[in-house]
């Protein structure tokens, strides 16, 4: 029966994505965090969602692009998909040249290819202001669903949040630390009412929670600095303190106690460590070895693994144990950890641009006058850059690269820059200060109300 209802309901949302593309792309987003294909078990039906909505979202925006040109996409968002488009031209380069299966870097690099033009059609179809309410609105649902789901099952003893990702619940740690600050922002948007601001933190409380229950401590760690990052990053330091001490004391029974010994872990000594954290930074090394070797271009994407064989008898000084030996070597493994793992696959070159793309959308700012108001945007936007330093500290633990979610957010970025620089455009200052009595004026509104 739920099979049978989410089936109707998720395909009736794909027919509708081939006339409205600005929906398609917020379907497929959430399809993406939600994976309905795995919560049915892996029903192939599901499994083809992806696929026809992506056709669908492909097929509206040529037939009614027309409508949407009308908003040009700006220098900046020109300049994020120009590096990203050179990081897909240079992992062709080294597929060409990868050292064990072409084939399987062609694969990989055609993944990444898929994002680009999702992140090309959310360029273009996500750049106005209720653009940018529904993403929020959808990415902040989807997740609360997912957390809710996560920690439901948690409680239950259940490991399906293992295994709903291909990647394990590792890659959904990381997402949750991506979004938890995305979400937590608009809680303190001054223009939404305090009902809403009441359903974007139970959205946040579902989140940040599910990231506990995923036992990632990479994931947990990444969540941390987020909120931090966030916390420092906007005037409301006092306020965001105060929630998340009430999220604290909240979600406190909630969380195993098991989990205290496994967060504690991280920061044991390597002798203390279980094997599968004391792996880590031998995966780490070996990956950098790789490189010493292959400085470039590196030796293809997914190549690690295999040619990671041909150094069992060239790493003893890093591999010290016969039981280390036996659970790296002559089994698929991969480098744990996307900084060394890219320089590995993907040479110096692949790994500076996607820091490149990942930093400047990180570190990038508003006009000043926009950035005095405190607006709903402005803290969304922040929170998306703070979401973004917890996703970089939680890819320390995770090959995380291929996350569509992690793209998007970089482009949200970039398209509220552009649609703020816009703005500012027109009479520059004059248009700031415009809009800035707009907020004061709907901000007052709001308070009476």
């Amino acid at each position: 029966m739920r099979a049978t209802i989410l089936l109707l309901l998720y395909y009736a949302c794909v027919i509708y994505t081939f006339t409205n593309p600005l929906f398609g792309v917020l379907f497929f987003v959430h399809i993406t965090i939600l994976r309905p294909e795995s919560l049915v078990w892996g029903n192939l039906v599901f499994g083809r969602l992806h696929f026809i909505t992506s056709l669908g979202v492909l097929i509206a925006y040529f037939i009614k692009r027309r409508s949407f040109s009308n908003i040009p996409l700006s220098d900046y968002q020109k300049n994020n998909l120009f590096l990203f488009f050179l990081l897909i031209v240079w992992l062709i380069i080294v597929s060409f040249l990868a050292e064990e299966s072409k084939e399987l870097s062609f694969n990989k690099t055609a993944d990444l290819f898929k994002i680009f033009v999702l992140c090309f059609l959310f360029s273009k179809l996500i750049n106005t202001k209720r653009g940018f309410e529904a993403y929020i609105w959808t990415v902040s649902i989807s997740f609360a669903l997912l957390g809710f789901w996560g920690v439901m099952q948690g409680i239950l003893g259940n490991t399906r949040l293992d295994n709903l990702w291909p990647g394990g619940s590792n890659y959904i740690a990381a997402q949750l630390a991506l979004i938890a600050p995305f979400t937590l922002a608009k809680t303190f948007d001054p223009l939404v009412s305090l009902k809403r601001k009441f359903s974007f933190f139970t959205c946040f409380f579902w989140i940040a929670l599910c990231c506990i229950y995923t036992n990632s401590r990479g994931g947990f760690l990444g969540l941390g600095v987020s909120l931090i990052a966030f916390i420092f990053r906007v005037k409301y330091r006092v306020t965001i303190s105060a929630v998340m001490l009430v999220f604290a004391l909240v979600a406190s029974p909630f969380v195993p106690v098991s989990y205290y010994d496994r967060f504690t872990s991280i920061f044991a000594e390597q002798t203390e460590q279980d094997v599968s954290a004391a792996s880590r930074p031998v995966l780490w090394r070996i990956a950098l070895r790789i490189w010493e070797d292959h400085p470039i271009a590196g030796v293809g994407l997914r190549n690690f693994s295999p040619v990671k064989e041909r150094y069992i008898n060239k790493v003893d000084d890093i591999v010290t144990s016969e039981e280390m030996s036996e659970l790296i070597f002559n089994q698929p493994r991969f480098p744990h950890g996307l900084y060394p793992g890219m320089i590995a696959e993907t040479g110096l070159v692949g790994l500076s641009l996607f820091l490149i793309l990942l930093f400047r959308n990180i570190f990038s700012q508003f006009p000043a006058a926009f950035a005095q108001s405190q607006s709903g945007l402005y803290l969304q936007m922040r929170g998306a850059q703070a979401g973004l330093i917890g996703f970089a500290v939680a890819a320390v633990f995770g090959d995380f690269q291929y996350i569509e979610l992690v793209y998007l957010q970089l482009f949200f970025v970039s398209s509220v820059r552009g649609y703020i620089d816009s703005l500012a455009s027109d009479d520059s200052m004059d248009n700031c200060n415009k809009m800035l009595s707009v907020y004061s004026q709907r901000r007052m509104s709001v308070n009476k109300a």
